[in-house]
This record gives C-alpha cells, sequence and structure tokens, in this order.
C-alpha cells in the first residue's frame, strides 16, 4: 500500500474516532442532564462502591440477585450527608450445629468459609467503603432459630459464638463489626410471629412457595439437623416459621426499627430467596439486599 493512501486511510479513521468521541460525549451530557433533573447524580465515589459491590455480587453466586439501585441512592444519600452506612448481617445459630460439633471432635474448629469470611471477604469490602470515604456500623447479630425443636443448648451456643468472636478478633476487626445477639439484645424476648400469618398462612404465602419451604425445611430438620418429626409437625413448624418471619420483615423496616427506620443495607449469609416472606408485610424489604459475601459459612 502506497504512503498516500496509508495516510489517506488514517485521516478517515481519525474523523471516526472523532465523530463517534462527540457523539459520545453528547450522549453523556445529555445523560447527566437527565440524571439531574431525576436528582440522581451520584457522587464518584458511590459510583466506585457500587461497582465493586455489583462485582462482587456476580462472582459469589451467578444467579444472585442483582442489587438494586435503591442502595445506590442510600449511600449516596449518606455520603452527601457524611453519615455511617448501617450494615446488616444475620448469623443463624441453630441445630445443625450440634451435628458439626459431633463431626469436629465434640468441639467447633472453623470451617473455611469462617475463615474466608473474615480473613478475606469482610476486610475486602471494608477496605473499599474506606478508600471511598466512606465510614461502616456493620452489625452482625446472632440469630436463634425460631422453633424450639431448631434450638441448641446455651452451652453449645456459647462455645460456638466464641469461635466467631475469636475470628473477628485475630484479624482486628473488633472496631468494626458490632456484634449482637437478636434476642437478648435487640427484641428483649424470644422471637414472635405475626398472628393473623400464622392464623390463615394460605391468604398470604402462595401453595407453591408453601410446598417450595416445606421441602426446605423437611430436608434441614432431617438430613441437617438430624431431628425425627413427623410431617404433621413438619408443617406446624414451617407455618410457624413463616410468620416469625413476616413479622420480623415489618419490625426492620418500620419507624422503630433498630435499624434507623430500615434504612440499612443486609449482606445476608443466606441466599436472598430466603428473605421473601420478609416482604409480605414489608413488601420492599428485598430492595436492601446486597449479596456479596459467601452463604452459609457455617456448614462444614
Amino acid at each position: 500500500m502506497s504512503y498516500k493512501k496509508k495516510k489517506l486511510q488514517k485521516s478517515k479513521f481519525n474523523q471516526f474516532k472523532y465523530r463517534f468521541g462527540q457523539i459520545k460525549l453528547a450522549f453523556l451530557k445529555k445523560a447527566r442532564i437527565l440524571l439531574q433533573k431525576e436528582g440522581r447524580v451520584r457522587v464518584p465515589q458511590t459510583v466506585a462502591l457500587l461497582e465493586f459491590l455489583r462485582r462482587q455480587n456476580k462472582i459469589v453466586r451467578s444467579n444472585n440477585q442483582k442489587i438494586n439501585e435503591w442502595v445506590d441512592d442510600y449511600m449516596d444519600e449518606c455520603k452527601k450527608n457524611g453519615e455511617p452506612v448501617n450494615i446488616l448481617t444475620q448469623w443463624c445459630v441453630s441445630k445443625d450445629l450440634e451435628k458439626r460439633y459431633r463431626e469436629q471432635g465434640n468441639k467447633f474448629i472453623p470451617t473455611k468459609k469462617e475463615r474466608k469470611l473474615f480473613e478475606i471477604e469482610i476486610p475486602r469490602i471494608l477496605e473499599m467503603f474506606a478508600k471511598n470515604g466512606f465510614v461502616v456500623n456493620w452489625w452482625v447479630t446472632f440469630n436463634r432459630s425460631y422453633l424450639d425443636s431448631g434450638r441448641i443448648s446455651n452451652q453449645l451456643e456459647g462455645e460456638y459464638k466464641d469461635v466467631i468472636l475469636q475470628l473477628i478478633q485475630d484479624r482486628r476487626l473488633t472496631e468494626d463489626i458490632i456484634l449482637f445477639d437478636w434476642e437478648d439484645d435487640i427484641l428483649g424476648a424470644k422471637a414472635k410471629p405475626d398472628l393473623g400469618v400464622l392464623q390463615n398462612v394460605e391468604k398470604y404465602i402462595s401453595r407453591g412457595a408453601y410446598n417450595l419451604e416445606l421441602a426446605r425445611h423437611s430436608t434441614w430438620a432431617r438430613q441437617e439437623a438430624g431431628l425425627v418429626q413427623t410431617d404433621k409437625e413438619l408443617d406446624a413448624d414451617v407455618r410457624f416459621q413463616i410468620a416469625c418471619e413476616v413479622n420480623e420483615g415489618r419490625l426492620l423496616v418500620e419507624v422503630e426499627s433498630p435499624f434507623n427506620r430500615g434504612r440499612f443495607i443486609l449482606v445476608p449469609l443466606e441466599v436472598a430467596e430466603r428473605y421473601d416472606n420478609f416482604c409480605v408485610k414489608a413488601p420492599d424489604f428485598k430492595k436492601c439486599i446486597v449479596s456479596v459475601i459467601s452463604s452459609y459459612p457455617w456448614r462444614l
């Protein structure tokens, strides 16, 4: 190819790049104007942080619930007002820990996922919040089973909590993570069901959803927790659990919520689908879910 032809092609390519650049700038300018009109212009730190969290969301689970734009709005408001971001993580303490205790030689040894959570995942997330100038209140609540059949002894519960506390102390996260017992420190009593739901579950929960919950709980009770229960007992337990979940979802977002009237993000240790029943009387509950850490770290 001659020098002249090369020069001509290069000139056309430069013209294309220039025009493409102009179109891109015009598009971005228009988009920015529209966002300004809607009051949704994000500060750069919010954009950077949410990009990181959305990447983590896909890494943790390919079919994860996507992060709702409400989270962007909440983070942005915290950043602009100099307020801390409230994060809630609920840690399940229930009957399946008895089986783990026996299998680990009548003691609790941290699982790989528990170590990964406190050695890698949480520190990385906290680092990104700090890097972008956010202050964080990360609440981790130990949540006992709603069901008497799913509870463990106080002694075993205490031994397990000590293991988690040690992991937190080993990573020097005691100033970043606030540990609470959901019942003892926050409710001041045993978790209660929504009586209306308990008396008429079918009014609030579809048959398909109920059957899925019954199948999931039956598998957990018989295979993971090692419980021996009749079908009737399992049915009663599922109804009670659903009613408790409905009540807890409402409690977390109501005006008297211990988590600032529902202004928090939920970083769950279970899959997002486990919070479907929380939405019965708090329809928007799942918008606060940010699934960015590994699920069920307590399982062997």
